[in-house]
């Protein structure tokens, strides 16, 4: 149901009561329409991480809940074999980097005999080229080495930003599968609100003014806003996601009552809940006259939105009511009792 934006009544006090009593200046204005809708807090950096090898999991140094730092080591799963393949390949490049050496021993003497004739240039250019050579399988036990601590590394889960651990599956000595989320976790310092809308609604929103949005009767500050451009095809809904400011108390996974300005603009007379007495199944409030003289009335009210209700019917434009309808029922049943 299209709900709408209070209208502001100007507060005063009639002098012409016996006892200070405050009263509303009932008005109408002009203001833009709201849809209303739900979505869902979401972290705007959250990770599912997995290892893409299959293994046993051998450390788990976290528990839902947890604060970490990045880099924290949050799992560890049984990687032994690519271990012992490190381990191997930097045997191969300790060998490697020895042939080097002596290779480049080996042409820096051939230099000095050459330079005294004392060799052919033929075997100059054979030092060379074993130099050449050996500095080839250097750089390769190189990159093996690097490919070995690699897919080391891909048996170790660490955390890629600071945040909260969401969630911990598996347990110590469970196989982990490739592509199972081990640890899930996300950044709970920026938040925001997505909101699937009807295609049909989201082309007649507002998009200059900020939607609204209100978790358990507080209000959220909103940051930027992403409208989405396509429709999903099988929903027939668009996407709205709406940033909120540092500091938002609202929790990940939490429903966040939100609304849009639609396009166009209405009028309505609407009375705040102060004002308001219920009578028996009726809604009443006290009309004040030209005289002071308050009178109870019996209105028709719609739902009530930010503390206020719209009029449907038994007030008009211009009419004076008691601020508070309690203490408009005290102070007539008081005026009474006197005469």
């Amino acid at each position: 149901m299209h709900l709408l934006r209070p209208c502001v009544i100007a507060l005063c006090a009639s002098p012409a009561l016996a006892a200070p009593l405050p009263t509303l200046l009932l008005g109408s204005q002009q203001h833009s329409p709201l849809y209303h809708s739900q979505g869902v807090v979401q972290a705007q950096r959250s990770a599912e991480l997995s290892v893409p090898v299959s293994g046993r999991i051998t450390q788990l140094s976290v528990r839902a809940g947890d604060n970490v730092k990045a880099g924290t080591v949050l799992a560890r799963v049984d990687g032994e074999a690519a271990r012992q393949s490190a381990s191997a390949s930097q045997a191969q490049i300790a060998a490697a980097q020895a042939q080097l050496a002596q290779a480049q021993r080996e042409f820096a003497r051939t230099q000095k005999l050459a330079a005294q004739n004392f060799i052919s240039a033929s075997a100059l250019d054979a030092a060379q080229a074993q130099l050449k050579t050996a500095e080839a399988q250097a750089r390769a036990q190189m990159a093996t080495v690097r490919a070995s601590g690699a897919q080391a590394g891909l048996y170790q889960l660490s955390a890629p930003f600071a945040g909260t651990i969401a969630r911990v599956n598996g347990d110590l000595g469970a196989l982990a599968m490739p592509g199972q989320a081990i640890v899930a976790m996300y950044d709970g310092s920026a938040l925001r609100v997505e909101v699937q809308l009807p295609a049909s609604v989201y082309a007649n929103l507002n998009q200059q003014a900020a939607p609204v949005l209100s978790w358990r009767g507080q209000a959220l500050k909103v940051g930027r806003i992403e409208w989405f451009p396509s429709t999903d095809a099988g929903s027939q809904t668009r996407t709205v996601r709406i940033n909120l400011q540092a500091g938002s108390a609202v929790a990940v996974g939490e429903m966040v009552q939100a609304g849009f300005s639609l396009r166009g603009s209405d009028s309505q007379l609407r009375v705040p809940a102060a004002a308001v007495s219920r009578q028996r199944e009726f809604d009443t409030v006290y009309v004040v006259d030209h005289s002071g003289r308050a009178s109870l009335r019996f209105v028709r009210l719609g739902s009530a939105e930010n503390g206020t209700f719209p009029v449907l019917a038994g007030l008009r434009a211009g009419e004076r009511i008691a601020a508070n309808a309690e203490q408009a029922a005290t102070l007539s049943t008081s005026q009474a009792g006197a005469r």
